[in-house]
């Protein structure tokens, strides 16, 4: 993932409003890296979760958390974030579906973007469809599918597709949605030092040429008409859970 991406994205959202610093903030599939980016924006009231844990994730606490199956109640966190986490899990769209769950302002998710270029990579055997280099940086004993031993696929994500899990997750009203974008260039590309500089200048030009994405949905901030009565009564259960 391009240097300095997530970090920019972390500082445009907290220069909007988006994000607070006082936010209270669960990280899935989460370690050290998420640690510092969240320390050192000044966040206080973190949770790092994952599968297994990192030493010496202070100042935050941490919690053994699978993504596709957190056990914490709805709403137990102001939002939710995960970098480059959800394409390790067997069912991706139930990971984000949780992650969306457990939020009560949103989510920011970070991961890899289904696009021409991608596509053009991996049959080009420059980007790989599964994550061989995880698994052999942890000695073939994880960093795999669900942090097993066995390579996981790397799912990459359009925007479309996460608008409509989201939307499914949450048919009280419309969410809103917002999308940030990168371009890395993997060192095995043929001839990287040449076709780099034309690739970002194209990206530039086409943002959605990129093929690393940060995906922001935040909840609706009313209801559709259809679930409101005329004088402004709600009109369905507010114990209501899609998911």
């Amino acid at each position: 993932m391009r240097a300095g991406f997530v970090e920019s994205v972390a500082d445009a959202l907290l220069a909007d409003g988006t994000l607070a610093r006082s936010d209270s903030v669960l990280a899935v599939c989460a370690g050290k890296r998420e640690r510092d980016l969240l320390a050192d924006r000044g966040f206080t009231d973190v949770v790092i979760s994952n599968l297994e844990a990192e030493a010496d994730i202070a100042p935050f606490a941490w919690s053994r958390q699978d993504a596709q199956d957190i056990e914490l109640d709805d709403g137990s966190f102001d939002f939710c974030v995960v970098v480059a986490g959800l394409h390790h899990c067997a069912s991706p769209h139930r990971a984000l579906v949780e992650m969306y769950r457990v939020a009560r302002k949103g989510i920011l998710v970070i991961e890899a973007r289904d696009g021409l270029l991608t596509r053009a990579a991996v049959r080009l055997g420059a980007a790989a469809l599964y994550e061989l280099e995880a698994v052999a940086a942890h000695g073939g004993r994880a960093g795999g599918v669900n942090d097993t031993s066995v390579p996981n696929f790397i799912y990459r994500w359009k925007e479309d597709e996460f608008r409509k899990v989201i939307r499914s997750a949450d048919p009280t009203g419309e969410p809103s949605f917002r999308f940030f974008y990168a371009l890395d260039v993997p060192g095995r590309v043929p001839a990287a030092s040449v076709v780099e500089p034309v690739l970002r200048t194209a990206a530039r030009v086409a943002p959605r040429l990129a093929n690393t994405m940060a995906m922001v949905a935040l909840r609706p901030a009313r209801l559709w008409p259809w679930l409101t009565r005329a004088e402004g009564e709600v009109a369905f259960d507010r114990n209501y859970r899609a998911t």
